[in-house]
């Protein structure tokens, strides 16, 4: 795998997905990972001349490092203090065996295949905030221990935002176009100083793409990215990203710092919890994890990706589970789970794997996971 730390020289944009009229404020997303492997290929591209739509294996990302450390999205059970500007205390949700009729998932608006949903057990005011976790929260996390604040970076920590005016294009004619309304607002992301956006690549050098290259392994790969200017074009408004290359295996190095097996053992009513470190893809939201039933789920408001390639013939939406999403799982039977994977779609279900190039929206469903001791409530 290649290692990329990308660094934006200025502000930059990452759309939504979401529909806009014109007068309206577009705001900017974290970038979700296709964005940024369709950026990395392009590169490849401009070297080669070959079609890079099929030489990856997936990628890893995009995850924030500040100052050296590493974050990974915060996982949606850990709350803070609603309507304060400051959140100054963490605070936890989890999944109860539930026996009282105000917590029955039949008086939620649940759905229907999740049995229960992650209860808070205190007196204060809680809910979902935008953030990162260390590598040492994450890790607590996943052993059920206590997180503190300092652990957690919020997005004001990340992020500043500026806010710009676009002009609508009239796209026949390659102009501006003429109605008294194309002027709209779009609110930029800046990175704040010490701040880098961080992904691995895993290419497939069994694609025939490749293959016509001549490269064999990542050594010819290293050359061109190494290659001056160091540069990649990100976002919808193309802006240009430094970028450092190293390699790294993703998957050995996570499991090193979290202390995690490379398989996870489960027996039948073991509870797992799953936590998505990029989007969660399934179509209208209607998945079946083999061997498993789906117990419980915390989640923030959905996003959308969006992928469009006038050369491909591809336009295409998606809702999607954010990132941070927790998924908790009941075990039918026993199991060995390979730990970090992705959630990928097989006959007609879904299982736990490591993907080679067939996802739509590459590097999504990415998941770590954990056990969970559920207590009665």
């Amino acid at each position: 795998m290649i290692k990329f730390k990308i660094t934006p020289y200025d502000v930059f944009f990452f759309g939504s997905g979401r529909p806009f009229n014109v007068g309206d404020v577009v705001y900017s997303i974290f970038p979700h990972p296709h964005t940024l492997a369709g950026a990395i290929c392009a590169k490849i591209h401009a070297h080669t001349k070959i079609d890079t739509s099929k030489i990856l294996r997936s990628i890893y990302g995009p995850f924030i490092e500040k100052g050296g450390k590493l974050y990974f999205p915060k996982p949606s059970n850990i709350l803070g203090e609603r309507k304060k500007e400051e959140i100054e205390n963490i605070f936890h949700a989890r999944p109860y065996e539930l026996n009282t009729k105000l917590f029955r998932k039949e008086n939620t608006n649940a759905e229907s295949n999740i049995r229960t949903f992650p209860v808070y057990m205190g007196k204060e005011d809680i809910g979902t905030f935008p953030a990162f976790i260390s590598i040492e929260g994450l890790r607590k996390w996943l052993k059920g221990e206590k997180i503190e604040i300092h652990e957690i970076l919020q997005y004001k920590e990340i992020f500043t935002k500026e806010e710009r005016v676009g002009i609508k294009m009239d796209s026949t004619v390659n102009a501006v176009g003429g109605e008294e309304d194309a002027l709209y607002r779009i609110e930029f992301m800046r990175l704040k100083e010490n701040v880098s956006l961080v992904v691995w690549i895993e290419f497939d050098f069994e694609a025939e793409e490749i293959k016509k290259t001549g490269f064999s392994d990542e050594n010819k790969l290293m050359e061109i990215f190494n290659q001056p200017p160091r540069a990649l074009k990100i976002g919808g408004e193309m802006k240009n990203a430094f970028y450092e290359v190293g390699r790294e295996n993703f998957l050995e190095f996570l499991r090193e710092n979290l202390g995690v097996s490379q398989m996870v053992k489960v027996r039948p009513g073991d509870i797992v919890k799953v936590l998505f470190l990029t989007p969660g893809v399934f179509p209208d939201f209607k998945f079946s994890v083999e061997g498993f039933e789906v117990f419980s789920l915390a989640l923030d408001k959905y996003t959308i990706l969006g992928r469009y390639s006038p050369k491909l013939k591809i336009r295409k939406t998606v809702r999607a589970f954010p990132s941070g999403t927790v998924m908790w799982l009941k075990a039918k039977r026993d199991m060995l789970l390979v730990n970090p994977a992705f959630i990928l779609h097989e006959d007609g279900g879904y299982s736990f794997k490591i993907p080679n190039g067939e996802q739509d929206f590459i590097g999504s469903n990415l998941i770590l996971i954990g056990k969970e001791e559920v207590k009665n409530v």
